[in-house]
C-alpha cells in the first residue's frame, strides 16, 4: 500500500530524520501512517480518559500494518466554566481546537486519522476537522459516565447552586452528597446534554463505528470499540474511503431523523 508522503520523504531527508529520532522503526517509514488524535488531559471526566481508548486504537492500528502517532488536544468544561469569565472561552475553545487539528493533519501528509472525544465542544471539533482535513478518518466517542444514586446526574447541580444561595433551603451534607456523587467515574455527563447528543450523530452520519455511540466510558465494550476503530480505519485507507464520501445529504437526514428520535439537544 502506497504511503502519501512518499513524495515529500524522497524529497527532504529531515522527515525521516525527525520521526526515528521520535521513536519510530525503518520499517514503520513505509507503513501506512495514521493520525490519532483525542482530547485527553486532566480537566474533566470528559477527558481523563481517553489516552486508554488511543492506545486501544493504536492497537489495533499495528494489527493491520500501519504505523499510528499520537496527538493530543485537551477540550475544557462548560461545568467548571460556569459562573465566570471562563464561560467566554467555551464556544472557542471549538473553533482552535478544530484549527489545532487541522494544523496537525496538515504538517505531516497522513494516510489516515482517528478522533476520539467525549463531550460538547471537543465532538464537533472533532467531526468539523474530519471533513476539513478529508483523509480517512474514524471518530471513537469517549461514551457517558455512570449515573449517580438514583439515577442522579451532574445537572442536579442547578438545583444545588440555586438553593445554595437562599437561606436554610440547604444543608452542607446535601451538597457534600451531591459533590461525591454527581460525577461518579469519567466519562461524558450520563444526560441527554450537547456531548452524549453528538456521539449519536457522529455514529448517524457514518463517522463512528455502528453501536460505538452507546459504549457506557466504564465498560470494557468502549475499549474493543476503539480496537474495532483502529483496525478499521486501516481498510478505509486501503480503499480511500473519505468524509466526502460519508457525509453525503443521506447522511444529514439520517442524522436529523435520529436527533429527533432521541430527543437530542438542541
Amino acid at each position: 500500500m502506497a504511503i502519501r508522503s512518499e513524495k515529500e520523504r524522497f524529497g527532504w531527508a529531515q522527515f525521516d530524520a525527525l520521526q526515528l529520532g521520535s521513536g519510530w522503526d525503518e520499517e514503520d517509514i513505509g507503513k501506512p501512517q495514521i493520525l490519532v488524535e483525542d482530547a485527553y488531559g486532566d480537566s474533566h471526566p470528559g477527558s481523563v480518559h481517553l489516552a486508554g481508548l488511543s492506545t486501544q486504537a493504536v492497537y489495533g492500528v499495528y494489527e493491520k500494518g500501519g504505523h499510528p502517532a499520537q496527538f493530543h488536544v485537551t477540550d475544557i468544561c462548560d461545568g467548571c466554566a460556569q459562573g465566570h469569565d471562563g464561560m467566554n472561552l467555551v464556544l472557542a475553545s471549538r473553533e482552535v481546537i478544530a484549527d489545532m487539528i487541522e494544523m496537525h493533519a496538515g504538517f505531516v501528509p497522513w494516510d489516515g486519522m482517528l478522533l476520539s472525544s467525549s463531550c460538547d465542544k471537543s465532538i464537533p471539533a472533532h467531526l468539523k476537522a474530519a471533513a476539513r482535513v478529508n483523509i480517512p478518518a474514524i471518530f471513537i466517542p469517549g461514551g457517558s459516565m455512570r449515573p449517580g444514586p438514583n439515577q442522579t446526574t451532574s445537572l442536579v447541580a442547578g438545583d444545588i447552586s440555586l438553593r445554595q444561595k437562599r437561606k436554610n433551603e440547604i444543608t452542607p451534607d446535601e451538597i457534600r452528597d451531591y459533590k461525591l456523587t454527581g460525577c461518579p467515574s469519567a466519562g461524558a455527563c450520563t444526560f441527554m446534554g450537547t456531548a452524549s447528543t453528538m456521539q449519536c450523530m457522529a455514529e448517524a452520519l457514518g463517522l463512528a463505528l455502528p453501536g460505538s455511540a452507546l459504549a457506557p466510558a466504564t465498560m470494557r465494550d468502549i475499549l474493543s470499540m476503539a480496537r474495532r476503530a483502529g483496525r478499521k480505519i486501516m481498510e478505509l485507507v486501503e480503499k480511500d474511503i473519505r468524509p466526502d464520501k460519508i457525509l453525503t445529504p443521506a447522511a444529514f437526514r439520517n442524522a436529523i431523523v435520529i436527533h429527533s428520535a432521541i430527543g437530542g439537544s438542541t
